[in-house]
Parts: structure tokens; sequence; C-alpha cells
């Protein structure tokens, strides 16, 4: 709830979507959902930086899985 009061709330929306994605297990919506209802008005927008960053962090955490079995797995 601290970090959605804050003016730079959209970044740390965009990294949480992106880090979930990827390597950790915490849903970007415990951040989305606060912020949403704070604005209304921004909501959509809100969902578009989510849903790209999840993309791009889905991406990272394909290319991190595949190249890091490479090397390991030799």
């Amino acid at each position: 709830m601290s970090l959605a009061a804050r003016k730079s709330a959209e970044v740390w929306l965009a990294f949480i979507a992106f880090v979930e994605s990827s390597v950790f297990v915490v849903p970007a919506d415990v951040l989305y959902l606060p912020m949403a209802l704070a604005r209304p008005e921004r909501a959509y927008r809100y969902a578009l930086v989510a849903t790209i960053f999840s993309v791009l962090g889905g991406i990272a955490g394909w290319f991190l899985g595949h190249y890091a079995y490479e090397a390991l797995a030799k």
C-alpha cells in the first residue's frame, strides 16, 4: 500500500512485474490493484505497463533458464 501512494509507483509496478515473471513469485497485482483503485483513470495505463514488463520478464527468464541450463548441465 505504501508503494502505491508514491510518485514512483509506476516504476515499482514495472519492476515487480518484470521480476515476478522471470525469477520471483510475488504477483504484480498486489501493487496494481491499489494503484488502479486510487486513480481509476490510469488503470489501463497501469495494466499496460504491468503486461509489457511481465512479458519482458518472461522473455528474460526464458533466456536465463536456457543459457544457465546449458552452462550448468555441461
